[in-house]
């Protein structure tokens, strides 16, 4: 019996490779035909009514029109929402299970607990950004503060004495108060609350003198004078708040705003991927739904899944050098 040489070996492995991997593209172009064939859940990782629940249940229903399946959204609060983000890690990457992911599960909870039950950086498939929401640096009342330079003016003059509150340890609107910290090399006491909501009512109060929102749940504060609106934490302008500056007018390179995307199980069938990125983009074109959008207080965004992918790793990188700094931790 003759053995084949090493070189026919190797090209029959060859030839057999390039087969299955043509098969294999072939299955997923038809998965992606027959796609979807089923009700698609969304995962939202935190309870129902803020920001993210808001955007997941209109996007939901932009989805159910334009890819004729029904779209459910699935609240799946805790944990900083990593109970939401590790259930959608662990599903089958097929396209029926989908996180509405922010920052804090996909950007910034892997550098801040001591250990989370998935890989932010390699368990999700990005699929399309869905909006960007800026936060915004408010003052008490009773605090007198005016501007983002009184501030710093303040902090310098008495190290330590001013406060700011947040939504709790290692959410975007600690981090951004880090950085303010940071660039404005200030001393400025954290205090973290458990949520926005107890936050905001110290604020009111005068029990804190600052404390960093979301622009779409601080405006309802900012318009009764319950609060002072000092600067946003993007790098522009909003056309929300027009006569508040951006933080960055004063600190060149400020920025730390919430984005809300949708991203699936690493594996997904890239045509897959691509259908449900296109499907989203072409809702978020509409001019109704950039309206809607807009009266949240954020903007639509959209766009391809390499340049939403490109946003995920900037922003991993931007917070876990934040993270670093300040050396924060969740217990």
């Amino acid at each position: 019996m003759k053995h084949l040489s090493p070189l026919c070996s190797a090209a029959r492995r060859a030839l057999l490779g390039a087969c299955l991997g043509a098969l294999a593209l072939a299955c997923a172009h038809a998965d992606a035909q027959d796609y979807p064939s089923q009700p698609i859940r969304i995962v939202v990782p935190f309870a129902p009514g803020g920001t993210t629940d808001l955007l997941a249940r209109l996007v939901a229903d932009g989805l159910r029109t334009r890819l004729g399946q029904p779209v459910v959204v699935d609240n799946k609060a805790g944990a900083g929402g990593n109970i939401g983000a590790a259930e959608v890690a662990r599903a089958a990457p097929n396209g029926y299970t989908l996180l509405l992911a922010t920052p804090g599960p996909l950007a910034i909870n892997q550098y801040t607990y001591s250990s989370i039950s998935y890989d932010a950086e390699k368990q999700f498939a990005a699929i399309s950004n869905i909006a960007m929401v800026p936060n915004v640096l408010l003052a008490s009342p009773q605090s007198g503060l005016k501007t983002v330079a009184a501030v710093l003016a303040r902090a310098q003059a008495a190290p330590g004495k001013l406060n700011y509150g947040s939504a709790g340890m290692g959410s975007t609107s600690h981090l951004a108060g880090e950085l303010l910290k940071s660039q404005g090399k200030v001393s400025i006491t954290h205090i973290p609350y458990r949520g926005i909501a107890p936050a905001m009512n110290d604020l009111v109060a005068g029990q804190i003198d600052l404390l960093i929102d979301n622009l779409p749940t601080a405006m309802p504060m900012i318009e009764s004078g319950k609060a002072v609106a000092l600067g946003v934490t993007v790098k522009n302008r909003t056309a929300t708040l027009p006569g508040v500056p951006a933080i960055a007018e004063l600190l060149p390179g400020y920025e730390v705003g919430s984005w809300f995307g949708l991203v699936a199980p690493a594996g997904t069938p890239a045509p897959v991927i691509h259908k449900l990125a296109a499907a989203l983009d072409d809702f978020l074109k509409q001019d109704s739904t950039r309206e809607r959008i807009a009266k949240m207080g954020a903007s639509a965004d959209g766009g391809s899944p390499e340049k939403f992918a490109a946003l995920i790793k900037a922003e991993q990188a931007k917070f876990r050098d934040i993270v670093k700094r300040a050396n924060i931790r969740v217990e």
